[in-house]
């Protein structure tokens, strides 16, 4: 089995190739292989739809049998694979921990080929619409007819089928785009013809044949196309057509040439127009402006903030941002029994607005949760907060920012989430509670205050204690259920189980061994995995003898029957496997497989093995969904285990061993502009601050220090809220006042370390103290002052302190900091010149020599973002330009934070320049986007320049109710320069509209409203606006 690990096959194996877009199909060294048996089939199937990932068991067994599997399935599986494997040839199916892998590059499946295919077509297309079109029907030349055409009546596979086939209706739409801009009208259209009257109800491919119509000169017929699908949507269906149609009819009407494609062999290349963003993207004035921090310290991420130590590193701001709730994890294996309880909590939810599930550890109370909540039938978004692993009281609500993916909580975590749930109804799941019951009932409570549309759902072994709790007591499930769980986890491991002449009495066994075991769910899965080691009696006599304690007769705690299963597991392990997991007990949020090779007892052997061994015991539990694969430790297990522990020190140094390589790792993937690196950060949060809390408490100050800045460093541009909090919680051993460099740079650079933290949680005065300490101390060619000098410089400018930005990007530029980040410093110099209102000398910034270094290159999205914002007054329609193509690149680079900036910037341009129907969707975006952040000075930024946009669009009583709230919030922006000057003349317009009264009543509204009240005022008002848009042009 050592060897089916072992990694990938060699090169000299035959190739195989996969086709799933058909009926499956296997190639052998390019010619095809039969696979004459469905089981095969199937198997060969499910694991070339995810090449090079590991597919559980479970999954595999449902794939098998669309009805309730046969006792021994697993043993038919094992069978099924060696069969296959003969007919691949080589190593190609590994067995891994928990399921198996096809060893095939992802190209080797066509699926795979497809999408290598598309990306060649879509790169060609932006140049050349005909090429693209050709790549593009080579890629879709790929299917073979419907996919997984032999496997249709397999319900396992539907997902996949209706998937692929929607794959494929996605790309002919594309190709059919294509060869219209490429002047194939003629040509194209019968094809579209053909997929109009397949799909009538279809809207994009019906605006593509109606436009294919106004192309080939039958402009006429287009427009009666296009009213008959009105009709039809209408009569048939109910609905309106999309606001799509009206702008084609509109386009159509006025002759719009933007809709004429190019000539054959033409190089011009009119485009289709892009669909609109969806609400999670931003478009990306003065978004730097300075005095964006007031007296409270609360400012925006820096404009380039450090990507890595090494001098090459450019800035990389942001990672994606981060969905609103991690992907909620359903274990592999059937889910037995408990309709009724399932009944009970979903009627709770529909008729109370905080519901906890109840019960004693083991219970099942997670796993009937998540049960739940995978059925769907949710109209809310779902946010789910693990607990488990929060050890402070006073992390919980960072813990739920987290899972929201908040940047920024200057006021605190509890103000962050309550303003950023705000109004909208929304379902948020709280699990594990019991050992943080005071912190997460005043959570609640607040929450539940302060956001009306929110439900709570919780679970604990007690309740919560807040008002209008309702409370669903869960206990063991019934003994047929118990019976059933134990028979459906100990068949998957033996064949044959509870088959045959005995199955009477094998019944009877199963259900005194779950009465020794109170009828816990999580004892009785432990146990089952036991039946095949010892058989049912001696299983039965091991727990009588070594669990007595256990019989319901004694009424003891029904916990204590999972903690001594857990016991009796960990001792049936080989010694070697029960060291490595009692010292697994001290990661925190889970681990990678590479954590066992830090983590393993010296002279461990094999721990790849060991660890195969442990998950095969259920003690250590694997979400293949991740990648790579992530391993957790039950908490009762953690528990347990930690208690045995003979050198706790000494586990713990090795986890943060095993955290400060990680984050080495994790800045050279930074350093070699890895798109995954800040991705693979954050998978180690919650271990990283677990070391970083146990290096710093053990006064091991040296190694804290350097893991505490290649935190920062990586994070810099996109905050971990509990991270951040930890490390300003730190006091760096400062002298006052601080003297010059010393042998030992510890503190110092601990001071720098603090003082970024500082600065990211928007707390500027303690950043400017610890940063101008740490400077103090560092030499000037110390290989990290440059962080610290840059992180200064961006505090000053959030302040408006134009001597000192000045400075430290003199200092910059002097002491050899990297290119591309002394270049940033010339920009922020520029634009705290600009913001000044000395235009003169913001030029002469921006035209000096660094500017123009190679390295900055790296950053020119930043470059363009400034010579924006230098001609937002002068300049308009050029700063529009410069904006516009500020995005675009930070598009293309991934640079999401300058995308932000520069889209505030462009919306203010075109509020300006009077295009108030692009404004009223930038500005819309804009407010979802940051809003969903947590990034409060740019949302009121945002909320300033909405009102500014209603005003012109005569909604004079919203933009008093924003502009009001926005004076009243302190995380809103000083309003300074021209700005000033601006507000002052929209008040008085609004103050004419109004009069005394109104505009008293709408002040009064908008003080009430608050963050998320105004923000969600805002919203409505500009949505009105697109309605009111899309009627007009219906009309």
């Amino acid at each position: 089995m050592s060897g089916e690990r072992s990694g990938e096959h060699d090169g000299s194996d035959p190739v195989v190739e996969v086709g799933l877009l058909g009926p499956v199909e296997l190639r052998v060294a390019g010619r095809a292989v039969p696979v004459p048996s469905l089981p095969q089939r199937v198997l060969l199937a499910r694991l070339a739809l995810r090449p090079q990932r590991v597919v559980p068991v479970a999954e595999l067994v449902d794939s098998l049998w669309d009805e309730e599997p046969p006792r021994g399935a697993v043993g038919n599986l094992h069978s099924y694979v060696s069969r296959l494997r003969r007919l691949l040839g080589g190593d190609r199916i590994g067995r891994e921990p928990a399921g198996y892998r096809l060893r095939v590059a992802a190209e080797q499946v066509d699926i795979g080929r497809v999408d290598l295919r598309v990306a060649a077509a879509r790169a060609a297309a932006a140049t050349d619409p005909a090429h693209g079109a050709r790549l593009l029907g080579d890629a879709l030349g790929c299917w073979r007819g419907d996919p997984l055409a032999d496997l249709a009546d397999r319900a396992a596979f539907a997902p996949e089928r209706a998937r692929l086939t929607e794959w494929r209706r996605q790309l002919r739409e594309e190709w059919f785009a294509l060869r219209l801009t490429a002047g194939e009208a003629e040509d194209v259209l019968p094809d579209l013809e053909e997929a109009a009257a397949a799909d009538p109800f279809r809207e994009r491919v019906q605006l593509l044949f109606i436009r294919a119509r106004h192309l080939a000169g039958r402009t006429a017929e287009a427009l009666e196309a296009m009213e008959a699908y009105r009709r039809r949507l209408a009569e048939e269906l109910g609905l309106d057509p999309g606001p799509e149609l009206a702008e084609l009819q509109h386009r159509l009407l006025m002759h719009d040439p933007g809709l004429l494609g190019a000539r054959r062999g033409s190089a011009d290349d009119s485009r289709e127009p892009a669909p609109r963003p969806g609400p999670g993207q931003r478009a990306g004035t003065n978004a730097l402006r300075p005095g964006t921090a007031d007296e409270s310290g609360t400012h925006a991420p820096p404009p380039a903030a450090a990507e890595g130590l090494m001098p090459n590193a450019p800035p990389d701001l942001h990672p994606p941002t981060p969905s609103s709730s991690p992907a909620l994890r359903r274990p592999g294996d059937r889910f037995v029994g408990r309709a009724l309880e399932l009944a009970q909590v979903t009627a709770a939810l529909e008729a109370h607005r905080a519901v906890t599930v109840v019960g004693p550890g083991g219970v099942g109370k997670t796993r009937l949760v998540t049960e739940l909540l995978g059925r769907g039938g949710q109209d809310e978004p779902v946010h789910f907060v693990e607990l488990a692993g929060t050890g402070k009281p006073g992390e919980t609500a960072g813990a739920v920012a987290t899972v929201l993916g908040l940047r920024a909580a200057p006021e605190g975590d509890v103000t962050a989430v309550a303003d950023r749930l705000g109004g909208a109804p929304a379902l948020l799941v709280l699990d594990n509670c019991e050992h943080l019951l005071p912190t997460v009932r005043e959570l609640v409570a607040e929450l539940l205050g302060r956001c009306p549309a929110l439900r709570v759902l919780a679970t604990s072994r007690q309740r919560l204690g807040v008002p209008g709790e309702r409370v669903v007591r869960l206990g063991p499930p019934s003994e047929e259920e118990q019976v059933e769980l134990f028979c459906d986890r100990a068949a998957l491991l033996r064949d044959g189980f509870a088959e045959g002449p005995g199955a009477a009495e094998t019944g009877a066994l199963v259900a005194e061994i779950c009465r020794l075991l109170d009828g816990l769910p999580l004892a009785v899965e432990l146990a089952a995995h036991r039946e095949a080691v010892f058989g049912l009696r001696q299983l039965r006599e091991r727990l009588s003898a070594g669990l007595d304690v256990l019989e319901p007769a004694r009424g003891g705690d029904r916990s204590t029957a999972v903690t001594a299963t857990v016991e009796w597991s960990r001792r049936l392990l080989d010694p070697a496997a029960r060291d490595l997991l009692d010292r697994l007990s001290v990661c925190r949020g889970g681990f990678v497989a590479e954590a066992v090779d830090h983590l393993a007892p010296p002279g461990a052997g094999n721990p790849a093995a060991l660890l195969a061994e442990l998950v095969d015991a259920s003690l250590v539990g694997c979400d293949l969904s991740a990648e790579p694969p992530r391993y957790r430790l039950l908490e009762t297990v953690r528990h347990v285990c930690a208690t045995h522990l003979p050198d706790p020190d000494d586990a713990r140094a090795a986890h943060a061993r095993w955290m400060a390589a990680h984050a080495e790792a994790v800045h050279r993937l930074r350093r070699d502009r890895s798109p995954v690196a800040a991705a693979a950060f954050r998978r180690e949060a919650a271990n990283t601050y677990q070391a970083l809390s146990w290096l710093f408490g053990s006064g091991r100050r040296k190694e804290a220090t350097r893991l505490g800045l290649l935190t920062v460093v990586v994070l810099a541009g996109d905050p971990d809220l509990p991270l951040v909090n930890l490390l300003r919680g730190i006091e760096p051993a400062v002298p006052q006042p601080p003297h010059g460099p010393a042998g030992d740079d510890t503190e110092a650079v601990l001071a720098m370390v603090v003082g970024v933290a500082a600065w990211m949680s928007g707390d500027w005065r303690t950043a400017e103290r610890l940063l101008g300490a740490a400077l103090d101390m560092l030499p000037d060619r110390h290989p990290y002052r440059w962080f610290g000098q840059f992180h200064h410089l961006t505090n000053r400018l959030f302040r408006g302190d134009v001597a000192g930005v000045e400075a430290d990007a003199e200092a910059l530029l002097r002491h050899g900091a990297p290119g591309w980040v002394a270049g940033s410093g010339v920009c922020c110099a520029a634009l705290a010149r600009e913001f000044a209102g000395d235009h003169e000398a913001a030029e002469r910034w921006l035209t000096r020599k660094e500017v123009l270094r190679t390295e900055l290159s790296l950053v020119n999205e930043f470059v363009t973002y400034t010579r924006g914002e230098l001609a937002a007054e002068h300049d308009p329609s050029r700063a529009l330009a410069c904006f516009e193509e500020a995005i675009r690149g930070s598009d293309t680079r991934g640079n999401t934070y300058v995308r932000e900036i520069a889209a505030i910037g462009r919306a203010a341009v075109l509020i300006r320049l009077g295009r108030h129907t692009e404004a009223v969707v930038a500005c819309r975006e804009l407010v979802e986007s940051l809003r969903r952040l947590g990034l409060w000075p740019q949302v009121w930024m945002v909320l300033r320049l909405t009102a500014e946009l209603l005003v012109a669009l005569g909604d004079h009583a919203t933009a008093a109710a924003l502009f009001t709230a926005s004076d009243s919030d302190s995380l809103a922006p000083a309003v300074l320069g021209t700005d000033r000057d601006r507000h002052a003349a929209l008040w008085r317009d609004i103050t004419d509209r109004l009069g005394p009264e109104r505009l008293a009543a709408h002040r009064a509204e908008g003080r009430r409203d608050g963050r998320a009240g105004a923000a969600e005022r805002a919203l409505r008002a500009l949505r009105a606006q697109e309605d009111h848009t899309a009627r007009r042009e219906q009309a």
